[in-house]
This record gives C-alpha cells, sequence and structure tokens, in this order.
C-alpha cells in the first residue's frame, strides 16, 4: 500500500474513571421553568469561586475546537486518528466599548501535569508509515508540543495538532487534562492566565464485537482486535491489510477530519463505519461503543435535553440514531463538515452555513467564546470544564455578565 507523504493538517477533533470529577447537578423548576443548577467541586480551590474575573484588563477564554478528541489507543497495526488537539483562544480587552485583541500580546499554553508523552503510546514508532513523516517523540503532525506560544489566526489564537494524550506524567487515564493558558504583554509580563480543558480519550470499545469468539469475529484468532478487524476486512473486500501493517484507515476511505482524499469508489471512513454497523440490527454498536464512551461520557452538557439523560448518551437529539446517520451520509452529507445546527432547536439563533465551532456572534465574539465547546456546553458536569465561567462570572454557565467584557453597562440584548 502506497504511504501518505503529504498530510493535509485540517484534522479536527473527534467527536471516567474515579480520578474524573464530575459536577453535582440539580434541576429545579420554578413558576414552571426548569433550571439547571450546578454545585461546581471546587474543593479549596479560591481561584474557581469568586465571583468575577481578575481586574487585569483583559478577559481571556478558551475551548477545544470539537469538545472531545478520539485517538487510536495503539497505532502499530491500524490507526484512525492520531493525537491531535486544537485549542482555540479569545483574548478580549475590557472597555467601552471591548474590542478583541490579537497584537501586543502572546498567549501561551502548558498541560498540565504533562511534560512527556515517553510510555504513553507507541504513535511515534509508527508516525512515518502511517503519514510519511519523521518527527521527533513529542511533537504533533503540525510541530507543536505539549507547551509553546500560540499563533494570531485573525480574531483569535490557535495551537493545532498538540499531541495530547490521556494519561498525565504520572500515567494516570483521564480524558479531561488540562492546559494553562498564560496572556503577557509585549515584554513578557504575566497578565492573567486561565484553565482550559484539553479532551482527548482513547476509550474505543471495538472489543465487543471483534475480540477473538465475538459476533464479528467468527473463525478469526489473531492476537489483537485491530488484526481481528484487519482480517475480516480482507475475507470481506479481497484487501491484503494483514500483509501491509500499519494501515491508516483513511488512506482509502476518504476522511474529512483528516484532509485525505482516499480512493476513487471507496466510501468515506464516516460512510462506511456508520453504514456498514446500521445493517447488523440486534447487533448494532451503540454510540458509546465506538466514540468515548461509557466511562469518557464526551456529552457531558448539563443543559437539560442537550447533554445526557437517564436513558444514555443523548447523542440522537442533534445527530440522529445510527440508521439516520448512515441514510444521511447515503445521501451525500459530508461528514464533519455538515453538522446539526443550532437553530435545529434554537429557531431564533440559527449560525447560517457556518458550523457551530466555526460561528461567531455579538461583537464578533465566537459562539464558543460564551458557551464552551461542542458537547461540553456550560453548564458542563465536568466540573473542569466550568473553571472558566466561574471565574469570570462566579456561576457555572454560559458567560452573559456584561462586566465580564464591558466598563460600561451596555444596554440591549447579547444575541
Amino acid at each position: 500500500m502506497k504511504r501518505l507523504t503529504v498530510i493535509t493538517v485540517v484534522v479536527l477533533s473527534l467527536l471516567l474513571s474515579s480520578a474524573i470529577v464530575f459536577s453535582m447537578v440539580e434541576i429545579r423548576e420554578e413558576n414552571g421553568i426548569k433550571k439547571v443548577i450546578i454545585k461546581p467541586d471546587i474543593k479549596g480551590d479560591k481561584t474557581r469561586g469568586g465571583g468575577g474575573a481578575k481586574a487585569s484588563g483583559y478577559t481571556i477564554i478558551g475551548w477545544n475546537d470539537l469538545g472531545m478528541h478520539c485517538i487510536s489507543p495503539r497505532f502499530k497495526e491500524m490507526a484512525i486518528l492520531p493525537p491531535y488537539n486544537t485549542l482555540m483562544v479569545q483574548v478580549i480587552q475590557k472597555g467601552n466599548p471591548p474590542r478583541i485583541v490579537t497584537t501586543g500580546i502572546t498567549v501561551e499554553y502548558a498541560l498540565l501535569n504533562n511534560k512527556t508523552v515517553s510510555g504513553k503510546t507507541d504513535f511515534w514508532q509508527y508516525v512515518k508509515d502511517l503519514f510519511g513523516i519523521d518527527l521527533p517523540e513529542g511533537m504533533g503532525l503540525t510541530g507543536n508540543g505539549l507547551s509553546g506560544k500560540m499563533q494570531p489566526a485573525g480574531d483569535h489564537f490557535e495551537a493545532t495538532g498538540i499531541p495530547a494524550l490521556p494519561y498525565d506524567d504520572t500515567m494516570k487515564w483521564n480524558p479531561y487534562q488540562k492546559a494553562i493558558v498564560t496572556l503577557k504583554d509585549k515584554n513578557g509580563k504575566v497578565i492573567d492566565t486561565t484553565e482550559v480543558v484539553i479532551p482527548v480519550s482513547d476509550e474505543m470499545h471495538c472489543e465487543k464485537c471483534h475480540a477473538s469468539g465475538g459476533v464479528a469475529a467468527k473463525g478469526i484468532n489473531t492476537p489483537t482486535v485491530e488484526g481481528n478487524i484487519l482480517t475480516l476486512h480482507d475475507q470481506k473486500n479481497g484487501t491484503n491489510l494483514m500483509a501491509q501493517r500499519p494501515v491508516l484507515c483513511a488512506e482509502c476511505h476518504s476522511s474529512n477530519a483528516l484532509g485525505t482524499q482516499g480512493q476513487q469508489g471507496v466510501p468515506s471512513l464516516s460512510r462506511a463505519m456508520h453504514g456498514k454497523h446500521a445493517t447488523l440490527g440486534s447487533n448494532a454498536p451503540g454510540c458509546y461503543d465506538c466514540h468515548p464512551g461509557p466511562v469518557t461520557q464526551c456529552n457531558r452538557s448539563a443543559i437539560e435535553e442537550m447533554g445526557p439523560s437517564s436513558k444514555g448518551p443523548n447523542c440522537e437529539k442533534c445527530h440522529g440514531n445510527l440508521l439516520q446517520m448512515a441514510d444521511s451520509l447515503n445521501q451525500g452529507r459530508q461528514p464533519w463538515i455538515e453538522e446539526p445546527s443550532c437553530a435545529n432547536c434554537h429557531k431564533s439563533y440559527s449560525t447560517g452555513q457556518n458550523l457551530y465551532r466555526n460561528s461567531k456572534g455579538h461583537g464578533g465574539i465566537y459562539c464558543a467564546t460564551c458557551h464552551n465547546s461542542p458537547h461540553a456546553w456550560w453548564p458542563s458536569r465536568n466540573s473542569d470544564d466550568n473553571y472558566q465561567p466561574i471565574k469570570l462570572q462566579g456561576k457555572a454557565e454560559a458567560i452573559g455578565k456584561c462586566s465580564v467584557c464591558h466598563t460600561n453597562n451596555p444596554s440591549g440584548k447579547i444575541h
């Protein structure tokens, strides 16, 4: 199989163990209106409950472009997605009016308790075979590492391709790693800092069906789940993938997440995966069998009907069920590019043709600046997600306190 020598870096982040702390969530009804009440776990951290931002003259807010990035747990035989997180930050100079700034300042990031990737993954052993490029251990596909300087990108700062992994330097598994984002003036003096969740999980449960003896591995018994999957693919499609390991799935199956064109006549990776699994009837997987996951709980917003319910992760609310997903892809929907819109439910808050993660509203502020990453909209059930709104306005909900950015008391509505 011909290996990729160039990869268009348009990687998007995909859509807990006892170490993960979720906020206490209450739903109260007042005068017939249901309200979500978050009780954050701030255990002695005085920076989390102060009721407002520090008087630095600037407001800094960061987010992840998708709210969860999925990575392959191993790369020796096959790869679906590499380590690749995208961190975005907007800096607002407070005033009347406030203004978005990207000049005269610098923004840096550093993952907490995460200075090395050594021993956490085998990605760097196989990155040249998979992506056609040599990378030193710890460097991501765009040249960024676990810490560094963010780059101005028009109206915001960003760091793409951060090779975050769901392990800290003590090898404690946690899909909600955190980064300290530091704002400095032109002389290098620290103005302010914030904490942003860097979500990444390798929780994929292919073994539910593809482990030796499973419903998708009858008569197949290689030493690994990945080997079983590739063997099944060879049997069903006449390929010879087992002799070409490691295999990048997106080399043949186009992927808008990875920017790969695939091979003519071969369905996209999203269409192949959803389409095949949708035909399996009672053996069809649930969302959290493939996406992370019953432990990770990547859909974690505490907004009623947008986050998980007592019946499950509630992905269907926006995305539809597996059959509907497959049908939309078969009818030509472009995965990663054509996704659910806020206007599906909030009729008056249309983002037009833009995806939520690319959309802007009030004063050129990104929707995610005030509402947080997709799948983690404030308030979140994960207490670490709620750090920023609590620091800025004293409560875990979408940013709505005018004094976070304004030095006056403006009239009018936010939206």
